[in-house]
């Protein structure tokens, strides 16, 4: 299983109307900023799923 960032809904972290909200809440800090948008370091990633419940774009999902 992994989080996936769907690019067609996530605004970037510039503007995000909860100003980068699952790179905060990830408790791995597995979520990196790449030019302006999140993205998921698969490695340090432990699937808890904080990141998907709090983004306001429904840009995360857990596969």
């Amino acid at each position: 299983m992994a989080v996936t960032i769907f690019s067609d809904k996530c605004k970037g972290i510039s503007n995000c109307s909860y100003d980068g909200i699952c790179v905060k809440v990830c408790a791995m800090g597995a979520i990196e900023i790449k030019d302006d948008f999140p993205s998921i370091n698969e490695s340090a990633c432990f699937q808890f799923g904080l990141c998907v419940l709090n983004c306001p774009n429904e840009a995360l999902s857990k596969n």
